[in-house]
């Protein structure tokens, strides 16, 4: 069964979805980002989780801005592409850190600042599935 329901965004996960919490379950609602009010429909529930999908943005987030490819939110290969490139760095920083922290235990005493380029045309490679 989908419910709808109104919530506000916490942070990102890894692959972009926005992040929240409600009655004890974390809830990973595709297309949200953080510090939005989204209207959202659950399509899985588990015993700890749930995810779900934006149905309306009630306030929208400053750093939201529309995907320039035409196959976001279909093909996965570009997850991040609603928000803007600076945000996308800091937001990829921050994960990175949080997984060498978390899963390799490793803590720097300095982290350099991330390095900025071209936010289109930069790929060499690209991983494609069948």
């Amino acid at each position: 069964m989908k419910t709808k329901n109104k919530i506000k965004i916490e942070s990102l996960d890894q692959d972009g979805r926005g992040v929240a919490r409600k009655d004890g379950k974390v809830i990973f609602i595709e297309g949200a980002l953080t510090g939005e009010t989204v209207t959202y429909q659950t399509f899985k529930r588990k015993q700890s989780y749930e995810m779900a999908q934006v149905e309306q943005i009630e306030q929208e987030s400053p750093m939201r801005v529309e995907p320039k490819c035409q196959h976001y939110g279909v093909c996965g290969g570009c997850s991040m592409q609603h928000l803007d490139a600076s945000t996308q760095v800091a937001v990829k920083q921050r994960i990175l850190e949080d997984n060498l922290a978390h899963i390799g235990k490793v803590k720097a005493d300095v982290i350099l600042p991330p390095i900025y380029g071209s936010a289109w045309g930069y790929r060499q490679r690209a991983r494609i599935s069948v």
